[in-house]
């Protein structure tokens, strides 16, 4: 405080000092004139004359040096211009790539769904497909289980599973359909699809007006492709293991009978085939038409499986008309087939089928849908039925007590066509069953060993 009012003092006793009060005089006509100047007045025109001259020496210096400055501004403005004018160029060039990468995204992306959307039609054709080839054989183990329960009731045998059963493990992930092209409106709509990790949610339309790098989003969408195409290739490769395992099962079941190599039989059902036709294009030479390499591959593996597919429904059908199954639940084996010591004359005879001891009245099944050729009395069989199965196959039940099928009728598998007695050359109650393939009589117990692999009797 106290030397701010010392520099105050000191400008005072300056101005008073330089601007002490001062007198004009002035001679005009024999006449003396002053005129009075203050120390404020003087400082007035000081101050005047100081702004003046400074004015005078800014406009001498413009017009001396007006050209420079100009040139200057010049200059600065054209810097300025051309500073911006690569500014804009830079950012028009980042919006040219950001779009351009976006537009061979979407291509990519879109020709990419395309390829999984075809190829995921494909899997659901080939999957009904699979589905429907193991129907036969799945109806008939139903029928099967179902007679078995029956029987339970009535007689209280022991119960029946079934043994083989398509197997129904999981074939791989499941197939997510994200094949769907976001719509190009106003405002996008909101396309999503699922991540690559657990719960990871990917918003492909939101891609478009991300600040974020885009290059993320795109990496996560291309691993959620790639992840959906290994999914549907190991679904195709679990589905070709399962369904060559499930043909060399079917073609074993048909070998343990020993009577005819499975794919004789199937030339027998050829006549049941669908009508097809067509040129003939060598898959191994049509790469061009399937599409290149990798869908070649694929469509290679995809008819391979789809043959498979037809043969395993072939070789179902062919044994659904096979007479597998016991025509009894429940009996105990009193005879063999094969040479045997006649039961009435004590010789050694050839017996044509297998003696399946039960009670009175026991019900006798249909191991197979068939037609019967004849229901009555012959001989020493007694009363007898024969029915034909198709395919060479035909099956004989003698002994019976009692006949609930007539000539020509057509019977359905597992269906009752009569009752266990004690007809004819026989000497208590039991069922004597016959297998015969193109004339030939067959052992019945290599029937009805193979259709343990396909009904399996527990207890």
């Amino acid at each position: 405080m106290h030397q701010r009012q010392g520099w105050a003092d000191r400008f005072r006793n300056f101005v008073r000092h330089m601007y002490v009060e001062r007198q004009i005089y002035i001679r005009s006509h024999g006449h003396v004139q002053f005129i009075s100047l203050s120390p404020l007045t003087q400082s007035a025109f000081a101050v005047i004359a100081f702004a003046f001259l400074s004015w005078i020496a800014f406009a001498s210096v413009n017009v001396v040096f007006k050209e420079q400055i100009i040139a200057s501004k010049d200059r600065r403005y054209v810097k300025m211009q051309s500073a911006y004018e690569e500014r804009m160029a830079q950012l028009q060039s980042a919006y040219d790539e950001l779009n351009g990468q976006l537009v061979i995204t979407e291509e990519r992306f879109l020709a990419t769904t395309r390829q999984l959307e075809e190829k995921h039609k494909q899997l659901s054709t080939l999957m009904s497909q699979r589905q429907t080839a193991g129907s036969v054989l799945d109806t008939m183990r139903r029928r099967y289980a179902a007679t078995l329960k029956g029987q339970e009731t009535d007689a209280g045998s022991d119960g029946n599973t079934v043994l083989m059963r398509v197997d129904g493990a999981t074939e791989g992930p499941d197939v997510v359909h994200t094949t769907a092209r976001p719509q190009q409106t106003a405002e996008l709509d909101r396309f999503i699809i699922e991540g690559p990790d657990e719960g990871a949610l990917i918003d492909v339309a939101g891609l478009a007006g991300n600040d974020e790098s885009p290059n993320a989003a795109v990496s996560q969408i291309d691993a959620r492709l790639a992840w959906l195409d290994n999914a549907q290739q190991g679904l195709i490769n679990n589905v070709e293991e399962i369904t060559d395992r499930r043909v060399r099962e079917l073609k074993s079941i048909i070998s343990m009978t020993k009577v005819i190599d499975p794919d004789d039989l199937l030339e027998r059902g050829s006549d049941r085939r669908e009508a097809q036709g067509g040129p003939f294009i060598d898959l191994a030479a049509g790469d061009a038409l399937a599409g290149g390499g990798d869908e070649s591959a694929f469509a290679k593996q995809l008819f391979r499986v789809s043959q498979n597919l037809k043969k395993m429904a072939d070789l179902e059908d062919s044994i659904a008309r096979m007479p597998l199954a016991e025509p009894l639940v429940s009996y105990r084996k009193t005879s063999s087939f094969g040479p045997r010591r006649d039961p009435f004359n004590g010789r050694m005879a050839f017996h044509s089928g297998e003696d399946m001891g039960s009670y009175y009245g026991a019900p006798v099944y249909a191991p197979g849908a068939g037609t019967v050729t004849f229901a009555g009395w012959k001989g020493g069989y007694g009363r007898i039925i024969e029915i034909d199965h198709g395919n060479g196959f035909r099956t004989r039940y003698g002994h019976l007590g009692k006949m609930t099928v007539k000539t020509g009728q057509k019977i359905a598998f597992r269906e009752v066509i009569g009752k266990v007695g004690s007809s004819g050359r026989s000497s208590g109650p039991h069922l004597h069953y016959e297998v015969w393939f193109d004339g030939v009589v067959r052992n019945p117990s290599k029937f009805i060993e193979a259709g343990h692999y396909v009904f399996a009797k527990q207890g």
